[in-house]
């Protein structure tokens, strides 16, 4: 069984992580964010085509947000 560990801060390392704000807790929380070590991209979704998600990772959210960005971890449960 998987389940999602959120976290708020900076990821460990660059790269795609499941993303939501901290206010929308049960929200879009299926957006995908991409973490550049300084900035967060807009939220892109598994709907959305590789050409799209490419596009929001270039989009940056203002400095200012990163603390409002909740992260996840799929955890195993075995």
């Amino acid at each position: 069984m998987k389940w999602m560990k959120w976290h708020k801060g900076e990821p460990p390392e660059a790269g795609w992580y499941p993303a939501m704000r901290i206010r929308e807790r049960g929200g879009w929380n299926n957006g995908w964010r991409w973490w550049d070590g300084e900035r967060w991209s807009w939220p892109a979704f598994p709907h959305e085509s590789a050409q799209k998600a490419g596009k929001w990772a270039a989009q940056k959210e203002p400095k200012g947000h990163n603390s409002e960005i909740m992260w996840g971890k799929p955890q195993v449960i075995n």
